[in-house]
């Protein structure tokens, strides 16, 4: 009974709660780099979150993980899966953009082709590049001006860490690459097209929502939205000091890679290009990649950007 009461009349603790955790697909790529600055800059925490950036494995498994709401947040590039998973009945939605190839900007994809080759006299064979989704489409459309079928080429996947000593060799005609890689490339092969030019105003990643933030605490998807967006508000001043440093870190880059590289265009308030993802899916349709197209109602919720955006102007940061 002592005991009892003496546990009773004990003061409270002084230990806060526990924040939310929500977990975040993540690859230390530079189109992660707003997540990364709101990560770095605990704007993430400023809006009563913990985010953990989960180190992301295939498409595939990154999906699964999703739906199945083993993580809650997907970041990354487009993918025919979840556009499919969202037509069978996946209670997944895009909230916003993470990207785009500004027609104006500077090359973040382009294709590197090893020294000596020309390929309007030897047609290409063995090129880097994805089997299905987002980059394939792309270099479709890079291909295309110079009557050049992406079936044509055998398309192989090559680790990061091999791609310069494997185009210093010739093992292969070119690669299709993002930045840094791009950037690394260049210095012992030639940029021969590029992606902004082939696709201008292309949507290249999305953030996308699954059922928890969805729908079962929407005020947290809310407050995500708000610090993911003053990442990006302060990745959109540029190269400054802090931002290359916080994004050097996160990649393992070195900061004269990171300054040297293109960054990624992002739209101030993380708004989409819906018109890229119609012209994407009826692409990935034709392909048969994806049996069903989506309108922009089953596949987009603007009311997390929107809300967020009423947030933040009545109440700044």
């Amino acid at each position: 009974m002592l005991a009892a009461c003496s546990a009773n009349d004990a003061p409270p603790s002084d230990t806060p709660a526990p924040l939310p955790k929500v977990r975040v697909t993540y690859l230390p790529h530079l189109s992660w780099g707003p997540l990364m600055i709101a990560q770095a800059e605990g704007f993430f925490r400023q809006e009563g979150l913990d985010v953990e950036l989960v180190p992301s494995l295939n498409s595939e498994e990154q999906l699964a993980a999703l739906v199945t709401g083993r993580i809650d947040v997907h970041a990354g590039p487009l993918h025919t899966g979840f556009f499919s998973a969202v037509a069978r009945g996946a209670n997944l939605r895009v909230v916003a953009g993470q990207g785009e190839l500004a027609a104006d900007g500077c090359t973040y994809f382009g294709i590197v082709l090893r020294r000596g080759f020309d390929p309007a006299r030897t047609p290409i064979k063995r090129m880097r590049m994805s089997q299905s989704g987002l980059t394939r489409y792309v270099v479709s459309r890079m291909l295309a001006p110079y009557g050049i079928d992406v079936k044509s080429i055998e398309g192989v996947r090559l680790p990061e860490a091999v791609m310069v000593s494997t185009l210093e060799r010739g093992a292969l005609d070119g690669l299709a690459v993002t930045e840094p890689t791009l950037t690394r490339l260049s210095k012992v092969g030639r940029v021969w097209t590029r992606g902004e030019e082939a696709a201008p105003g292309l949507q290249w990643g999305l953030i996308t929502f699954g059922e928890r933030l969805l729908t079962k605490d929407r005020e947290l998807g809310v407050r995500f939205i708000r610090a993911y967006n003053r990442g990006v508000q302060q990745y959109r001043q540029g190269k400054t000091p802090r931002n290359v440093a916080i994004i050097a870190k996160a990649t393992e880059e070195s900061e004269d890679i990171i300054r040297e590289a293109c960054w990624l265009t992002f739209r101030a308030g993380s708004e989409i290009n819906w018109e890229s993802l119609a012209q994407f899916q009826r692409w990935a349709n034709a392909e048969g990649l994806m049996e069903h197209v989506l309108s922009r109602d089953q596949l987009w919720d603007s009311s997390f950007v929107t809300a967020s955006a009423a947030r933040s102007a009545s109440s700044p940061p």
